[in-house]
């Protein structure tokens, strides 16, 4: 007797999709966390000329990003989404390159803007076909447990590596921590192709068509025009949180060590939080996890405002990675589900775009605000800080507004299912009554 045929859930192309996920993090925490850094630290410029060149890195990336998708939409039908993966990566690794040939004139203003655009490029190429290639490599039956595994080790990624890295920059240098980039950027090469898909779907891409069909069903497709709102005011709050907070951060404690302490502590406790969220929470009742993560965090910031200090910084670092894991998740899961619950499988390509689309939008706008920030700080004094509190403000606003318009997707949600239901109960009486 043959013995049974089980698939592997975790098999090559699993655990290379887990591995590129962890190690392209690993190239976010090095450009986002400790390049930020070292352009703040730049000594040939003043604080504030070095915030608008942090606003005009981000606002060049995000244009990058959002309009990258509009292009890579009408490619990704027709070729194997892997093989951006690999360009995406390659592109990221030249981001590295670069910083490591450059050294410290990296962070002048001739270079950001290069580096800002060509990891723009990488980050399209790889996004785009990574999130789409989930559903072609893994089967139905096995994402859930896949997803878990993948979500716990990209905490644990985000655990070890920010405080190794600052240990590496304070003890050794700055050059030597990219040196060992370079390493993680062939890693992730090198497991980028061994992603194999096991199928491919008949997919479209016509972002007009598909732009007239949600016009024309506003009322149906109301939980996606939710969708691109929500992330919209998340694109203005959650990256523009991070980057003014690592300023805030620099400016109070001016070393790394600390800034990669803060957020592996603070990364480890929210595995805590998605472990009692996962326990906890039950369909459709995910506001009451919404409405004290955007209450508490509000409250910190509005501590910073009054009193920036170690305390009330390192109060928001806890508050803030500890809970908006939570909302993280249900903004994810929802992005990708309300597609299913709305029957536009073959329209995922399109809605990922406009979902770039308005992130972008919000990120660009959160990146003015950083820009502004500097220029106004920059009249008043070089020391200056009080249009970084006054754009931190505004990114509090913006975060309220992101947790605002994932109740109210939460509620529309709801509803159409309430409404289903009636009309298939309605079905189920017809039937009979014939």
């Amino acid at each position: 007797m043959k013995p049974k045929n089980h698939s592997k859930i975790f098999d090559l192309s699993a655990i290379s999709i887990i591995a590129c996920d962890c190690l392209q993090a690993v190239i976010c925490i090095f450009i986002d966390l400790f390049f930020v850094s070292q352009i703040l630290k730049n000594p040939n410029a003043s604080p504030s000329e070095n915030i608008i060149k942090i606003g005009v890195f981000y606002i060049i990336f995000y244009l990058v990003l959002a309009s990258g998708y509009s292009v890579t939409g009408y490619v990704l039908r027709k070729i194997n989404k892997s093989i951006f993966v690999s360009i995406g990566a390659v592109f990221l690794t030249v981001v590295v390159l670069l910083v490591y040939l450059l050294g410290e004139s990296v962070t002048s203003f001739t270079f950001v803007p290069v580096v800002a655009f060509i990891y723009g490029i990488g980050f399209t190429f790889f996004s785009s076909g990574f999130n789409n290639l989930t559903a072609e490599t893994i089967s139905s039956k096995h994402q859930v447990r896949f997803f878990a595994v993948k979500r716990i080790m990209f905490q644990i990624t985000y655990i070890i590596f920010p405080v190794s890295l600052g240990l590496i920059i304070d003890n050794v240098n700055f050059s030597f921590m990219a040196l060992i980039m370079l390493v993680i950027c062939g890693l992730l090469i090198m497991f980028s192709f061994f992603i194999k898909p096991k199928k491919t779907y008949e997919l479209s891409f016509n972002l007009k068509s598909f732009g007239k069909f949600m016009k024309e069903n506003k009322e149906a497709t109301k939980p996606l025009w939710l969708v691109y709102v929500s992330n919209f005011f998340r694109g203005a709050s959650y990256d523009c949180f991070t980057t003014l907070i690592t300023i805030l951060v620099v400016k109070e404690f001016s070393s790394n060590t600390s800034l990669g302490t803060f957020q592996s502590i603070f990364t480890a406790v929210s595995l805590i939080t998605m472990f009692f969220y996962l326990k906890y929470y039950r369909k459709k009742r995910a506001t009451k996890f919404i409405a004290p993560t955007i209450i508490l965090v509000a409250c910190t910031i509005v501590g910073i405002l009054s009193v920036t200090n170690e305390v009330t910084i390192i109060l928001f670092y806890a508050i803030y990675a500890i809970l908006n894991v939570i909302l993280m998740s249900i903004s994810d899961s929802r992005r990708a589900g309300v597609v299913r619950v709305l029957s536009l499988h073959s329209h995922i390509l399109e809605s990922n775009a406009f979902a770039e689309f308005s992130l972008g939008a919000g990120k660009v706008i959160g990146s003015l605000f950083v820009v502004l920030a500097g220029v106004f700080d920059s009249l008043i004094g070089a020391n200056s800080t009080i249009f970084l509190k006054v754009s931190l403000g505004l990114v509090c606003i913006m975060y309220v507004m992101y947790g605002l318009s994932l109740i109210w997707l939460e509620k529309a949600l709801i509803k159409q299912d309430e409404e289903f239901r009636k009309a298939h109960i309605s079905e189920v009486i017809e039937k009979t009554e014939e």
